[in-house]
């Protein structure tokens, strides 16, 4: 009984070994299956500024939105992109943009990027993330944030590049060549998700000081425009949100992780203590050596009113 009883934990174990490889080849073979779709719908709705043509050809017809502003499908798209475009002498289509980054994880991509409308316009910050069935686009979130007139340090909200139009306008920047390094198809997903669990775990705990020196590069380079450069400046950011308890910091009412290589983007929707309405948030990190060493971040505010029933979630 008991060989028998070994013998059916190792076989268990060899089950429970070939389920996870499974898993993870399941994972990768969908990554990059939503890899050629993001791909050809970038390329098209980006370099060749075809907005209606890629949702045409890569979007379902019904696709859920949840920009707040537009109604479901590539028809309540259109009509948004249309009547916009009739109200302003700049056509959408036509916008400067600096392609920051892409990262694709299973059925999402996403793609951050800085947006300008004309040269007096200091643009917005976009996170975009689209969510792929059967090779075809299924739904759509966005969080836009305007690009602010000043911030606390010089890093910019990008990667330090394009961050003014005159700049944008020469920078070579597209979904294939972005402003940022891409991932690092060396680094593990998984590892760079573990970092980034046990800091959030730590900073939620109250040990705000202790997980960021624990889990903070020494050169750690900040791109969230409200908060300063480095450790400290962290360190003293959060503590501000995290450090007066349980009850008094900020409450994230979901969560979804999107990860590639060495960086974890994390789209959250949050109630700030005191606040009547929910943020809906991405922060984006870089991990380098087990370490934190770079972080973004996108915020916007949910309306009052959508041109949908999906809720910015």
């Amino acid at each position: 009984m008991q060989m028998r009883s070994g013998l059916a934990r190792t076989a268990m174990a060899a089950l429970a070994c070939a389920s996870l490889t499974m898993g993870a080849a399941s994972r990768e073979s969908q990554t990059e299956a939503t890899r050629k779709v993001a791909q050809a719908f970038l390329h098209q709705l980006f370099a060749e500024q075809d907005s209606f043509g890629a949702y045409r050809k890569y979007a379902a017809p019904d696709f859920k939105q949840h920009n707040p502003e537009m109604a479901d499908g590539i028809a309540g798209r259109e009509a948004f992109f249309t009547a916009r475009a009739q109200q302003s002498a700049a056509h959408p289509g036509k916008l400067v943009n600096v392609y920051n980054l892409v990262l694709v994880d299973a059925d999402l991509f996403a793609i951050h990027h800085h947006a300008f409308g004309a040269a007096d316009d200091r643009g917005r910050v976009f996170v975009d993330i689209w969510r792929v069935a059967d090779g075809r686009i299924v739904e759509h979130w966005d969080v836009i944030q305007p690009y602010p007139t000043s911030m606390l340090h010089a890093n910019g909200m990008g990667c330090g590049r394009g961050e003014r139009f005159e700049e944008a306008l020469k920078l070579e920047s597209s979904p294939e060549h972005t402003s940022c390094p891409a991932p690092d198809v060396k680094a593990s997903r998984d590892a760079s998700i573990a970092v980034i669990n046990a800091y959030t775990a730590g900073v939620r705990s109250g040990d705000v000081r202790g997980s960021i020196l624990k889990w903070f590069a020494p050169d750690y380079r900040q791109h969230s425009p409200n908060i300063a450069d480095g450790i400290q400046g962290a360190i003293a950011y959060l503590e501000h949100e995290y450090g007066a308890g349980a009850t008094q910091q900020p409450r994230a009412t979901a969560e979804r992780i999107l990860a590639e290589g060495d960086y974890v983007l994390a789209h959250r929707q949050v109630m700030y203590p005191g606040a009547t309405r929910l943020s809906t948030n991405v922060d984006i990190f870089r991990i380098r050596g087990g370490k934190i060493s770079e972080h973004w971040d996108v915020k916007q505010l949910v309306p009052e009113s959508s041109a949908n029933k999906n809720g910015m979630w």
